[in-house]
């Protein structure tokens, strides 16, 4: 079985047909890790695309927010904004199948799990070094899982056997701007984040996704290039904060 695994669309259509025209033909289920709105020009397009392609998705925190589920007062005021614009914008078709998309997915027959932030706060709690990776690490129920959230592909791995206090001595990770490739090796547990396929934060502004072959075992990472001057033109035109525009050119 192969997955096309991707994160953080965030309203960028055109990130996201970029991902779908690059991986055609590569996979067989397309696996979304949340954060489908917010930030970008186009949600009801983005939604409309995973639907139509029967994605399996995440709810993340921007698809929360977008839904009201979840408190924005202490998102900063760019975010804010473009989440209020986006409540305005989504039709009534697609809040329903936001609102029907779980925090959490197992795929217990290929032995991986996915999320949006971490397994101990789905929505909000950002891995980004060893310490949050070490929580998610000692809830995980598979030796696979994959996140999202911080808009960087990365990836991280422990020895599987946790039984010993100096497993954190041994916790590797390797951040993946341009992508890469590597295979789940036995004996280790892996964090996997295929990075953003509509808002990068790495300093690369090309978009990211990941494929996975269960039969090998094997992740790779894809880094390519999309029409970020579309996206940013289609930021500006729909009155959102400019700035959402420019940071697609700066991958931050």
């Amino acid at each position: 079985m192969r997955f096309l695994i991707l994160s953080d669309i965030h309203g960028n259509r055109f990130g996201l047909e970029s991902v779908l025209e690059a991986a055609e033909g590569e996979y067989d289920t397309l696996l979304c890790l949340g954060d489908v709105v917010g930030y970008g020009a186009h949600p009801n397009e983005c939604c409309e695309i995973l639907r139509g392609c029967n994605a399996v998705s995440l709810s993340g925190n921007h698809d929360a927010a977008a839904l009201g589920l979840i408190n924005i007062d202490w998102f900063n005021p760019v975010a804010k904004e473009a989440i209020l614009w986006t409540r305005r914008q989504l039709s009534e078709e697609n809040k329903v199948w936001l609102q029907s998309l779980p925090a959490q997915h197992e795929v217990e027959e290929f032995d991986f799990q996915n999320v949006h932030g971490s397994l101990r706060e789905p929505w909000e709690e950002y891995i980004t070094g060893a310490s949050t990776a070490e929580a998610t690490f000692l809830l995980m129920q598979h030796t696979l899982c994959y996140f999202g959230h911080t808009h960087v592909a990365v990836v991280y791995r422990c020895p599987a056997d946790l039984a010993s206090w100096t497993r954190w001595e041994q916790l590797e990770g390797a951040e993946l701007p341009l992508g890469g490739a590597f295979d789940i090796e036995p004996g280790w547990k892996y964090l996997v984040n295929p990075g953003s396929c509509g808002q990068p934060r790495d300093g690369n502004r090309q978009a990211r996704y990941a494929l996975f072959d269960t039969e090998p075992r094997r992740v790779e990472v894809h880094a390519i290039d999309y029409d970020w001057n579309a996206a940013r033109s289609a930021i500006i035109a729909a009155g959102l904060p400019k700035m959402l525009g420019d940071r697609l050119l700066q991958g931050r």
